[in-house]
């Protein structure tokens, strides 16, 4: 063992500093052992796969790239064309349109070089193929033709653009052209109005005026009146049509009519118990108080229905100023059989007010009858009777009347009741009709005795009877002995 106290230069510690610019060069083996180390790692590591690169296709690069570049310069120059269109124009081939390629008037006239250039008109005519204006001017009455260019400006009345069809025939605008005919713009006037689908409006021709809740439009002179492009009377114009109006500072210029009115007439009407008219779930009449009806042009419906009547639906197409007819001789009613039965025979039968003569069963439609039998010597027989059934049964019983006579009864005093075969008759004086024959008669009055009449005969001539009546006597209760005494003070004129 080592003293530590020992200088020995082994023990000395070295540094890096003391290392530094050394080199260490391995002996002989260790590089044998370090060369072997390095081929056996060499064979245990994986050898990595070297990817080929592809060849470039230029050609094709270039290809896309122009086809790319041609695409975007279409789609930029499109958009931009599209947005300055409007306000820019390219020379183009002129193609001669003649006067025949639109429905002119022979009043038509071109503008020419010398007119004014800007103008306040009506629409009159549009061929929108062709691009021709037909214009009427409000301040000179006339009617004149330009044409629309690429350049042509379109604006409705608040300065909205607008196309070249969405300008109407009947629009009042001002117009602008070129020397050469062709339009600049079309404005549709700040003070022209246009009103749809009007209805229940009074036409005043006398006034030319046309009246709309109650405010009154002038009608220009030179109004034009249309349906389906095609020029229609004033007169034909009713408060039931449905019309279109435009106008110009009150004043209308144009009318088209959408729908007009056409009559329906009802023909064969049947009769049939409260029967009503149904069109359109809108109207609601009954039938017998209509032969015709006016109504909007075009389809409706049409239902009629009745007591004891199978319901009769049908679609009528009206057209307008023209009477369409409605047959109502189809109609089916239900039917059944009433069989009238009597007591007595050679009796005059009435149904509804009709005599009858057949005495076998009827038939007739459902609904509600009044019956009246009658024979001389009868009592008349009424009543109604409702037909609902195939078979209804109705029984005439005619009672017969007795002669009648009549009787006139006075008594002293006056005020005694008269009573006819036990039935209170009246008080006298009386005069009194009863049937002819025998009968008893009593006549009773307070503090009197009681009169009795027995076996009065009432025949054809009147029967008069004055009777004087007694008071009681205080010691008679006898009631029977005194009527009896009495009779003979009564005084008979037949």
């Amino acid at each position: 063992m080592r003293n530590k106290d020992k200088n020995d230069i082994n023990d000395i510690p070295l540094t890096d500093t003391d290392y530094k610019g050394v080199v260490y060069e391995p002996s002989k083996n260790a590089k044998k052992i370090i060369s072997k180390n390095n081929k056996k790692l060499e064979k245990e590591k994986p050898k990595k796969k070297i990817k080929k690169a592809q060849n470039f296709n230029f050609n094709g690069f270039v290809i896309f790239t122009t086809l790319l570049g041609i695409s975007i310069f279409g789609i930029v120059f499109y958009l931009t064309y599209s947005y300055l269109s409007p306000y820019i124009s390219f020379p183009s081939v002129h193609r001669e349109t003649t006067m025949e390629t639109l429905k002119l008037e022979s009043q038509d006239e071109i503008f020419n070089v010398n007119t004014d250039k800007n103008v306040l008109g009506m629409i009159r005519d549009i061929d929108y193929e062709t691009g021709l204006v037909s214009i009427f001017t409000l301040t000179n009455s006339k009617m004149y033709t330009l044409k629309i260019k690429k350049t042509s400006i379109f604006k409705d009345k608040f300065e909205n653009m607008l196309t070249f069809q969405e300008l109407k025939v009947g629009d009042i605008a001002d117009f602008s052209f070129d020397s050469n005919n062709k339009i600049n713009y079309i404005n549709i006037n700040k003070d022209a109005f246009s009103i749809d689908g009007i209805s229940n409006f009074e036409i005043n021709q006398e006034n030319n005026t046309l009246k709309l809740n109650g405010v009154i439009f002038k009608m220009s002179n030179d109004v034009i009146s249309l349906k389906n492009y095609e020029p229609i009377d004033i007169k034909d114009i009713n408060s039931l049509d449905i019309i279109n109006i435009k106008g110009y500072n009150n004043t209308i210029y144009y009318i088209e009519m959408q729908k007009g009115t056409g009559l329906l007439k009802l023909i064969n009407k049947p009769d049939i118990p409260n029967a009503t008219i149904e069109i359109d779930r809108d109207i609601f009449k009954p039938l017998e108080s209509i032969d015709t009806i006016s109504l909007k042009e075009g389809i409706h419906k049409v239902v009629i229905r009745g007591e004891g009547a199978l319901s009769f639906v049908r679609e009528v197409d009206i057209i307008s100023n023209t009477q369409t007819i409605l047959d109502l001789a189809q109609i089916k009613s239900l039917t059944g059989t009433l069989l009238v039965k009597s007591n007595v025979s050679e009796y005059t039968l009435y149904i509804n007010n009709k005599e009858e003569k057949i005495r076998e069963p009827l038939k007739l439609p459902y609904g509600l009858y009044s019956i009246r039998a009658e024979k001389e010597g009868y009592m008349p027989f009424e009543t109604q009777v409702n037909l609902d059934s195939n078979r209804v049964v109705v029984s005439v019983n005619l009672e017969k009347v007795e002669k009648m006579g009549k009787m006139s009864i006075t008594s002293s005093p006056d005020g005694a009741q008269v009573f006819v075969d036990n039935n209170l008759a009246g008080y006298t004086p009386l005069k009194y009709n009863l049937p002819q024959g025998v009968h008893s008669i009593v006549l009773k009055k307070e503090g009197y005795n009681d009169f009795v009449l027995s076996g009065v005969n009432i025949g054809d001539e009147e029967s008069s009877f004055n009777i004087s009546m007694h008071k009681k006597q205080a010691d008679s209760d006898n009631t029977t002995t005194q009527i009896t005494t009495e009779t003979t003070e009564a005084t008979t004129t037949n």
